[in-house]
């Protein structure tokens, strides 16, 4: 599994001092080591060119609220949201996004509102160093949540972050705490669960309500990396900004190529987790299906001589010559490469700009070099190496694919 690069974003200037984390979560689920550090923001992002980001943005930017419709699916419910919201909400729906939460107990949905603005300030300086994002949560929504139990308090120069419930939450200046306190909790019976940075010396005792003390964390983002559950959070890359999403809209203008491209891309995914004798009959398998299938779209090809060659000119002639047969090349050539390099497993992939990126974790650099050579001997897929870091747990490596020379 790849490390974890956790972010605590604030600022998103370059030079912006940015609380980070490097995580290797065991694999026995045992609690992991967590050292905060501080870099200025540009060699944060850096450090996630290779490794799993989750950054956390502030609780404040994001409202967290509910919303009840006749409607059970998601993404109906994700478009009707800001219609239905529309008279709760000051500004303009036009200029605000909406990521949708689990459903709540009394049928409505949990949801969070945030301005674009936020959201694209937030992951331009990722995007600027082609870096991707797999999370954004919203850090209120990081801090322990447990039903019928304590609020969660973090403490910390200039402001009190509470989760208050399973998706709502507040953010406020310590001096005004004891306010807003009174506001959500009038008979200040609610306990609190405080978490105390070694260098806080505050008296909560003078909140006057039940309060559990939990000490000892050197820096707030060391809570929220130990707290934060996926299940129990909003995760803010939905819609628009979902990656998935616009992969899927990238495939949407050809789609009868589509198929012959997912299947490709499916064989490169089940390539690596089989051995190698089952490999090899899955990969026989797979090129009748994809030789099958061939036929199905394209009836009037009666004999296939060259499959990959025979796609492309269907596609150019479908879409343009730089249009989806470029990409199903890429795909073809990166799982039949990685099918003959056993050692290799595919994290993720990527495709922009007509190029295929990577990103590969192996046992050793070896297992690189034999990937080098199979490349070098099919020169219609040109591999060019970006980053390949050696550790203990292996090396992470990312590619770049680009057509070659036939």
């Amino acid at each position: 599994m790849r490390d974890t690069l956790y972010i605590r974003l604030s600022d998103v200037a370059s030079d912006t001092p940015t609380a980070h984390a490097l995580v290797s979560h065991p694999v026995d689920g045992s609690r992991p080591d967590v050292f905060v550090r501080t870099l200025p923001l540009s060699e944060v992002v850096s450090l996630g060119a290779t490794r799993r980001v989750v950054i956390f943005v502030p609780g404040f930017d994001v409202r967290l609220t509910q919303v009840s419709v006749p409607v059970r699916q998601p993404a109906k419910v994700l478009a009707a949201a800001p219609y239905v919201l529309e008279d709760q909400l000051a500004e303009d729906v036009e200029t605000l996004h909406f990521a949708l939460g689990a459903r709540l107990a009394n049928g409505a949905f949990a949801i969070a509102v945030v301005a674009k603005q936020h959201m694209d300030q937030w992951l331009a300086p990722f995007l600027a160093q082609n870096v991707r994002v797999d999370a954004l949560i919203p850090e209120t929504l990081a801090l322990p949540w447990q039903e019928n139990g304590p609020w969660s308090v973090l403490p910390e120069a200039g402001q009190m972050i509470v989760r208050n419930g399973a998706y709502t939450g507040f953010s406020c200046v310590p001096e005004d705490f004891d306010l807003f306190l009174q506001m959500a909790d009038s008979d200040a019976q609610q306990a609190l669960r405080v978490f105390v940075m070694r260098d806080d010396g505050t008296d909560y005792t003078s909140l006057q309500r039940p309060v559990e003390l939990m000490p000892g964390f050197e820096h707030p983002l060391e809570v929220l990396v130990r707290s934060w559950q996926p299940a129990q959070s909003i995760e803010l890359l939905q819609g628009a900004y979902s990656q998935r999403e616009d992969l899927d809209r990238f495939w949407l203008p050809w789609k009868r190529a589509a198929q012959l491209a997912a299947v490709a891309l499916l064989l490169g995914v089940i390539a690596n987790g089989v051995d190698a004798y089952r490999l090899k009959r899955q990969v026989a398998a797979q090129q009748a299906e994809n030789e099958q299938q061939f036929h199905t779209l394209f009836p009037r090809e009666s004999r296939i001589v060259d499959l990959q060659a025979q796609i492309d000119q269907q596609l150019r002639a479908l879409h343009g010559a730089s249009g989806g047969g470029s990409l199903f090349l890429l795909m073809q050539s990166a799982a039949l490469g990685l099918s003959q390099t056993p050692g290799l497993t595919l994290k993720n992939a990527q495709f922009r700009e007509g190029a295929l990126y990577l990103d590969l974790s192996g046992t050793d650099l070896q297992v690189l070099e034999q990937l080098r050579s199979w490349f070098a001997g099919h020169r219609n897929t040109r591999l060019e190496v970006q980053t390949a870091d050696a550790g203990e747990s292996g090396v992470q490596i990312r590619l770049k694919l680009t057509p070659g020379v036939a």
